[in-house]
């Protein structure tokens, strides 16, 4: 079996969610330090590929406002969120080009299936 390529939307999908849980340990990284900035990326970020824009929040002067703070968090998330999302797609484009042009990937595919007694039958 050869892998010549991926669903896209798939691929987007589930680097949006990761980087969107990589937002909310920044953002908790910010909440805690002393940092007095918060940096957003919105674009695509991948190794050796940093193709963004930085968005930097300043930190409230007024310490303790839990509204600043939750939309900050929300800005993280979604920030992040949609820099995943750019980077999986444009992943997972490069991805089935290149599957396509080379011929794919060699891969193993086994089958688990769980067997189900008939009615009438013994499971024993």
């Amino acid at each position: 079996m050869r892998i010549i390529s991926v669903r896209v939307s798939a691929v987007a999908n589930v680097l949006a969610l990761v980087y969107a849980l990589v937002g909310i340990v920044v953002f908790a990284n910010y909440e805690m330090g002393a940092g007095q900035s918060l940096t957003l990326p919105v674009g695509i970020v991948a190794p050796f590929l940093n193709l963004n824009l930085n968005v930097k929040l300043a930190r409230s002067l007024e310490g303790g406002d839990f509204g600043y703070g939750a939309l900050f968090c929300a800005a993280a998330v979604l920030s992040y969120a949609l820099t995943g999302w750019l980077t999986g797609l444009v992943a997972a484009v490069c991805f089935n080009v290149m599957a396509k042009w080379t011929g794919g990937i060699d891969a193993k595919y086994v089958s688990v299936t769980r067997d189900v007694p008939r009615v009438g039958t013994s499971a024993l």
